[in-house]
């Protein structure tokens, strides 16, 4: 036989063998093929818990939010009256002649 007619022959060969073998085996596509469980890992596990220490309840939070109904002009009228509500000074600026205590800038 020559090389080609051997060649010819093994080609043949598998095209007539391989659907044989390939029939032995289960098949993707095959509704009663045996199917390994799968084991389920949440992809949460190694996240970061957060920072916050406790839980606050959630219906004073948001009555806290809800008494600024008209937004950012209440939160900076009532950041206004936080601040006139503080103790006044002696009138002076501060600054490094007049300033005390231990962080207080020096020259």
């Amino acid at each position: 036989m020559k090389k080609t007619q051997l060649l010819n022959c093994a080609v043949t060969c598998a095209f007539v063998v391989a659907p044989h073998v390939t029939l032995a085996q289960s098949s993707v596509t095959d509704p009663a093929a045996t199917v390994p469980p799968v084991v389920y890992q949440s992809v949460f596990v190694d996240a970061p818990k957060g920072v916050e220490t406790g839980t606050s309840d959630w219906k004073n939070a948001n009555a806290e939010v809800g008494q600024f109904r008209r937004g950012h002009v209440d939160i900076l009228k009532w950041e206004e009256s936080q601040f006139k509500a503080l103790p006044k000074g002696n009138g002076k600026p501060l600054d490094a002649t007049n300033s005390t205590g231990p962080d207080a800038h020096r020259h």
